[in-house]
Order: C-alpha cells, then structure tokens, then sequence
C-alpha cells in the first residue's frame, strides 16, 4: 500500500467516524507528503546539475597560449578531455559562469569580450 492509498483509507474511516479532527490532520499530511515530494523532485535535478557539473570539471584541461600577435600575453583557455576536435574554450567563462564558450578565433570570446 502506498502513503497515499494509506492516507485516502485512512480520510475514509475518519469521515465514517464523524471525525473531524482527524480528517484535518490527515488532510494536513497529505499536504505535507506532497509538499516533500515536491522538494525531493527539486532535490533530484540539482543534485543531476551537481553531478553533470562535477563530471565536466574532472574532464577539462587548462592551457595558457603564450604568444598571440607577437606579443607575450596570456590568454588562457580550457579543452575537453578527449575531445578529438581539441575545441578551445574561454576559461575566464567556465570560472566564472561554470559555462562552456567556445572562443570564435582560438583566443577570442564572444560571451566577456577578452
């Protein structure tokens, strides 16, 4: 038997016996009972986001390209493990919006303009 059939069997009886009292608190259960599957379900997606977020963290390699137009700047920049087409990604974006941007010309990033 399920926690609600329980409760509904339970509205049932209540309601036979006149009980109003009773029927309140059951009621009131039953709202809390939905009221934490709700949360288990919000819970749920977060700890998904949680884990999709966590397992790109474990596959992203950081790199520092050192000359750009001649001129010794640091532009830094992030791939994926394994990712054959080795596409570079803004890691001033993943620091700080955790969101991969791919740059547009190897160094640029449209999302923060670096």
């Amino acid at each position: 038997m399920s926690f609600y059939e329980g409760i509904k069997d339970a509205l049932k009886i209540a309601q036979q016996m006149d009980n109003v009292t009773l029927i309140k608190q059951l009621l009131d259960l039953g709202e809390q009972a939905l009221d934490m599957q709700e949360e288990i379900r919000k819970l749920k997606e977060e700890n998904a986001e949680l884990k999709k977020a966590k397992n790109t963290e474990d596959n992203i390699v950081h790199h520092k390209s050192k000359e750009v137009d001649n001129l010794n700047i640091e532009y830094p920049y992030i791939t994926l493990k394994n990712d054959e087409q080795e596409i570079r990604y803004c890691a001033i974006c993943w620091g700080r919006e955790h969101k991969l941007i791919p740059l547009y010309d190897e160094l640029n990033c449209l999302n923060c303009n670096r």
